[in-house]
């Protein structure tokens, strides 16, 4: 085992992290390496080597009920956090000069902007492997496909759509359930900007990105949440739709060996 650490440490291409299973024809489940598979060289950042992407890129197929997506950080933030972080990549990779670049890369680092929003060109791949299978380019469309994740300290849903520009026509729902089972504390402010940046729609980003960042084929909305609870998540694949419930502990009568689970969330999805 510290002999696979190691090696897997060194030489993060010796050994993969990702892997996929599925469940006869009800269900596929993809699991994505979004941490050890990064690439971050000054001149080059991208959440996926090319070896990785190819490799999701293989899998992302339909012919099954359901497609279920896991990788630790969100795909789809709220929608002014994505921005935020789309803004701040493209600050520091210099596209607004030089000074500009520096202040970027002082922002992302001192903010943690480290989403799949601040690799745009990675998140732009996924998204546009998402709206083949879900339009049905990829074989038959899935009822549904479902980013599940967590890590960022509240947990939420999102309802995605293509882009009509796109002239893309999404058969399968498209969702993102994120939750943040044991998070850090937030301090008020930081659920405040949560809050507000759920507000509206991901849309382009207009005049100010235009040739800055990649333009996406999915538009999306927090439909439910944010909720700030430690919690545990579970989703059932029901007959008609998608069921999600976010449940957290809680002590009764000051005997913590008698903690008890409530519900914080119950979010059906029609599919």
């Amino acid at each position: 085992m510290d002999r696979l650490a190691d090696d897997a440490d060194q030489r993060p291409e010796s050994y993969r992290w990702s892997f996929a299973r599925d469940f006869d024809a009800q269900a596929r489940l993809i699991v994505v390496d979004s941490r050890a598979a990064r690439v971050l060289q000054p001149d080059q950042r991208s959440m996926l080597d090319d070896a990785e992407l190819a490799w999701l890129d293989e899998r992302m197929r339909g012919d099954v009920d359901h497609l279920l997506v896991g990788t630790s950080l969100p795909v789809l933030l709220a929608p002014a956090l994505h921005h935020s972080e789309a803004l701040g990549e493209a600050l520091a990779q210099g596209r607004f000069g030089k000074v500009a670049g520096r202040f970027g890369e002082w922002v992302r680092t001192t903010a943690d902007l480290e989403h799949w929003a601040a690799f745009q060109e990675g998140f732009v791949d996924l998204a546009r492997m998402t709206v083949e299978v879900a339009s049905g380019r990829r074989g038959r469309a899935p009822r549904s496909v479902t980013f599940l994740s967590g890590d960022v300290h509240h947990s939420y849903v999102v309802g995605a759509w293509a882009d009509p520009r796109s002239g893309a026509r999404l058969v399968s729902r498209v969702v993102q359930a994120t939750c943040s089972p044991i998070r850090n504390p937030l301090p008020a402010y930081m659920k405040v900007v949560i809050r507000a940046a759920a507000l509206g729609k991901a849309r382009p980003t207009g005049r100010l990105l235009a040739g800055k960042v990649p333009r996406s084929p999915l538009r999306w909305e927090l439909t439910r949440g944010p909720w700030f609870d430690n919690n545990l998540a579970v989703l059932e694949l029901l007959g008609d739709r998608l069921r999600f419930r976010w449940s957290g502990g809680e002590v009764r009568d000051g005997r913590p060996t008698h903690a008890t689970l409530r519900t914080v969330a119950e979010v059906d999805v029609p599919t």
